[in-house]
């Protein structure tokens, strides 16, 4: 262990909504800011029905994991062929490239599903690439104990030598993190590598701060090298684990397309319009 990684920054989220079916804590870029890259929003939803109608996506990754406790799935479906269900404790990682349309909707319309919807920037040289979708069901993910004796879901990337089914476009790792009284979540990642944890359930303690600290909210990390180090203080704790190699180029952003210039913002409008991002037809 090289020190401990300060705290940077605790920020609560604020609530949004969408019509009667769709509510959600939002988690922004700008309390993510540098400490969080490649990541930059987190909904964590709660839908009961068809509340977003097809929409294109173009130079980031839009990934949906269902909590393992949710009382219903969600169903995807693509304008490259994709159908698929996430089921509850399932993830689905739509790398737009250079764009995709999409919908999602619970599995079963007026049953709540409980998730997160998770946007992370892709590297630059990725934003003309097809997409690339990657899909693993719940029995699929790699459960691991962390230093500390937290138990892991290893949701995408490679850690300790096991390989999540979903490979992203960029270094990284994302848990999904239950602590229990006695344990810790000891986190001493690769040199240059961003760290933040969102604590959606529980209250924990960090190593280096006074005092307690209750969900729902995002620990952002300083980049300095060293291990954060969280314990529980209302058990059980849970929190969604973000680790990566920061993505620093510029994010211009219009709608739902995230990507390195105005220019490239400009073409996948164009793109958009042209109809060559596809399309899909009404129904499912």
């Amino acid at each position: 262990m090289t020190g401990i990684r300060q705290l940077a920054r605790v920020s609560q989220g604020h609530s949004a909504s969408h019509g009667a079916a769709f509510s959600a804590l939002r988690l922004t870029a700008e309390m993510f800011g540098a400490e969080g890259s490649p990541w930059f929003t987190i909904d964590h939803f709660r839908m009961a029905g068809p509340t977003f109608p097809p929409h294109a996506h173009a130079g980031f990754s839009a990934v949906t994991y269902v909590l393992p406790g949710s009382p219903n799935g969600m169903r995807n479906r693509d304008s490259r062929g994709d159908r698929s269900l996430i089921a509850p404790g399932g993830i689905h990682w739509t790398a737009a490239g250079s764009g995709v349309v999409h919908e999602e909707e619970p599995d079963r319309p007026g049953e709540l599903c409980e998730g997160f919807q998770i946007f992370v920037r892709q590297p630059v040289v990725q934003e003309s690439l097809p997409p690339v979708i990657g899909h693993a069901e719940p029995d699929e993910i790699p459960e691991r104990t962390l230093p500390g004796g937290a138990s892991a879901r290893l949701l995408a990337g490679l850690f300790d030598g096991v390989i999540s089914p979903i490979t992203p476009p960029s270094p990284l790792v994302m848990m999904d993190v239950t602590l229990w009284q006695g344990e810790a979540l000891e986190w001493d990642g690769p040199d240059g590598w961003t760290f933040s944890a969102y604590l959606y359930e529980g209250a924990v303690a960090v190593e280096g701060v006074a005092g307690h600290i209750s969900a729902p909210c995002l620990l952002s990390f300083s980049r300095a090298e060293g291990a954060a180090i969280i314990r529980p203080t209302q058990a059980p704790a849970r929190l969604l684990l973000m680790a990566g190699e920061p993505i620093d180029a510029p994010a211009y952003s219009n709608g739902p397309f995230v990507l390195s210039s105005a220019e490239a913002i400009h073409d996948a409008v164009a793109r958009y319009r042209s109809g060559a991002m596809g399309s899909l037809p009404p129904g499912w």
